[in-house]
């Protein structure tokens, strides 16, 4: 035995049981707590939908949106018009400001836009707060 530990060297020792243990569940409680993270720092706080649109000519567009927002919060909406390449070719910035009722409210709004070219869709791209009071 002597001459294959000369050979190739003592036998690793392994981690104790205990330190194993540790690592293990350090680990998990990082990833854990890594993913509360990252649910709770990309939610928004702001719901959108689209409910309709009109194109009424290649230079206008319009668009029927429920944006559901805290009573105390203020929200900043880009709506999009695309033509049938999907290029954007009217854009808005709506911005929804705080209001006198108390917990989460639902508004509806009609945004009218102007258009470089003919749009095949409008409807909302993104929604994000800007300031809470």
């Amino acid at each position: 035995m002597s001459s294959l530990t000369n050979r190739y060297g003592s036998p690793k020792r392994r981690l104790a049981k205990k330190t194993r243990r540790n690592l293990i569940v350090g680990g998990l409680s990082v990833g854990v707590i890594g993913a509360l993270y990252l649910t709770w720092a990309t939610q928004s706080g702001v719901d959108f939908k689209d409910q309709s649109f009109v194109v009424s000519s290649p230079t206008q567009a319009s668009a029927v949106v429920d944006i559901s927002k805290n009573a105390d919060q203020t929200a900043q909406c880009e709506v999009r018009a695309m033509n049938e390449s999907y290029a954007i070719v009217g854009w808005k910035t709506l911005t929804v400001g705080p209001s006198e009722g108390k917990g989460r409210e639902t508004t509806r709004f009609d945004v009218n836009l102007r258009t470089e070219s003919l749009a095949t869709t409008v409807g909302i791209e993104e929604c994000k707060i800007v300031k809470a009071s």
